[in-house]
């Protein structure tokens, strides 16, 4: 729950730089955001009777202790204060309404005049006492920096129409290189999801998946740094659709669904634009990550025609990542059911051989994936073994409801209940796992073998099934 209040005053407070920086201080929209981080603040500094959030090495720390996620999530604000030379906030007793207006106005560099000796100081303390050393830190830090490269890479296009793909594959490279040395660790990294900055967190989570599945059929890392890229900048062709239409809460109507479907051939001329030649496999798959496997998608390839193998490729991990997220529009689903999904739609929509590898890479119960028991435990899966039938992962929260120190677990399939949704219980299974020590396994865990039967055969999510009928494929994923 503390990381929770963290997490909070970190997004209220990113929320409220912004809109001063938008509007004059006693603008509404300042007003509302001032309040609205001052509660979070209050609420945070509740918790103890100092509160140091320290800055050290791209990553935030509690009172010491490293907060990986939160660290991952809000990787773009830790840069703002980092530039205004922020190494630690101090939260002391109860917070006054006028020094978080303060802080704001010196983290949105409005003033210079460093907060300190109120109930909000800065640079007070020093609690961080190393880096994040973790078995994750090297992945994780690659992971945050593409993420930033997205973030530049959408304003520029936004502001100049145009970008360089020179930083990206840098980006993409260091990505791939940590992820191919531990494909488990950033399978479970892909767990991460963010609701406020969808395109950016979608992109990377489907860019790890896909290479993960190429590593997995064997191809060379020289083959799939161009899938890393393409899979990095399917989506980019969406800066030429409006958000209103991007967000819409219901069913397109005919111009809507025109607007959207322009984005594949947008983000193919784009990419070309920016890389030139070398960059045909990116721009393919910008191109043809909607086309599906029998031709039949948009843009439109004909009974004849199937997309390359690497559009085919980041059209799997792109529905599983889409489906799993929660949207504007929908509700996010389990990844049991996205693997149903895939495997309902595989020798249509999708590949079914690359579905088939998908699902034997990723297990019927993928890293991060939050089972209840028949019994009514709560359990994180963390990863799998080759040589047991069980399903490895933390007991966190009992029968009862209450949340316990994570406990390794092997639990037979015969005895998990449901899978349910990580957020619909307050769980984040990445960190979570992380700060239950378990990277060393996740680091050295095997891939499973999984047949094509086995999701249906666990008998696991029959109300998803019997929403089937209202929920088609395409209604699902036209938008991402």
């Amino acid at each position: 729950m503390m990381e929770a209040k963290v997490q909070e005053f970190l997004k209220t407070l990113q929320a409220a730089v912004s809109q001063l920086n938008l509007y004059p201080a006693h603008h509404p929209n300042s007003e509302t955001a001032l309040r609205r981080g001052w509660k979070a603040t209050t609420e945070l500094a509740a918790q103890d009777d100092d509160v140091v959030i320290g800055l050290k090495g791209y990553a935030f720390f509690l009172n010491g202790e490293l907060l990986a996620y939160t660290s991952l999530t809000y990787a773009n604000l830790y840069q703002d204060l980092s530039d205004r030379e922020i190494e630690a906030i101090t939260l002391a007793g109860e917070t006054d309404r006028t020094d978080y207006a303060n802080l704001v106005e010196f983290a949105a560099g409005h003033t210079d005049d460093l907060p300190g000796g109120g109930s909000i100081r800065l640079n007070e303390s020093r609690l961080v006492d190393g880096d994040d050393d973790s078995a994750f830190a090297d992945l994780r830090f690659s992971y945050s920096g593409v993420v930033g490269t997205l973030r530049t890479l959408d304003h520029r296009i936004a502001r100049e129409g145009s970008f360089e793909m020179a930083p990206v594959m840098q980006a993409v490279e260091e990505l791939i290189d940590q992820s191919l040395d531990a494909s488990g660790a950033a399978l479970l990294l892909s767990t991460v999801k963010s609701h406020d900055e969808y395109t950016f967190y979608h992109s990377v989570n489907t860019c790890l998946m896909a290479v993960a599945t190429g590593q997995y059929l064997g191809l060379t890392q020289k083959d799939l740094i161009p899938i890393g890229a393409g899979a990095m900048l399917h989506d980019i062709g969406k800066v030429a659709v409006s958000p209103k239409t991007l967000n819409h809460p219901g069913r397109l109507d005919r111009e809507q669904w025109k607007e959207i479907t322009i984005h594949p051939q947008e983000g193919a001329q784009a990419i070309m634009a920016a890389g030139g030649p070398g960059h045909e496999v990116a721009a393919t798959i910008a191109l043809e990550h909607h086309a599906r496997f029998d031709g039949l998608g948009y843009p439109r390839l004909g009974p004849d025609g199937h997309p390359h193998l690497a559009s085919r490729l980041v059209a799997v991990s792109d529905v599983y990542d889409a489906v799993t997220t929660r949207r504007s529009y929908r509700r996010a689903e389990t990844p049991h059911r996205a693997l149903q999904i895939l495997l309902q739609g595989a020798g249509g929509a999708f590949d079914p051989d690359i579905v088939r590898a998908f699902i034997s890479m990723m297990g019927i119960f993928p890293p991060g994936s939050v089972l209840r028991l028949l019994s009514g435990e709560l359990v994180v899966i963390s990863h799998h073994q080759s040589d047991s039938p069980d399903l490895h992962g933390f007991l966190v929260r009992t029968a009862a409801g209450e949340d316990v120190e994570p406990e390794p677990v092997a639990v037979p399939e015969h005895q998990v209940g449901q899978q349910v949704l990580a957020e619909s219980v307050g769980i984040e299974p990445a960190a979570l796992l992380e700060r239950a020590g378990v990277a060393e396994q996740v680091l050295a865990s095997s891939l499973p073998k999984v047949d094509e039967g086995a999701i249906e055969r666990s008998g696991v999510d029959e109300e998803a099934l019997k929403d089937q009928a209202a929920r088609s494929l395409s209604s699902i994923v036209d938008r991402d």
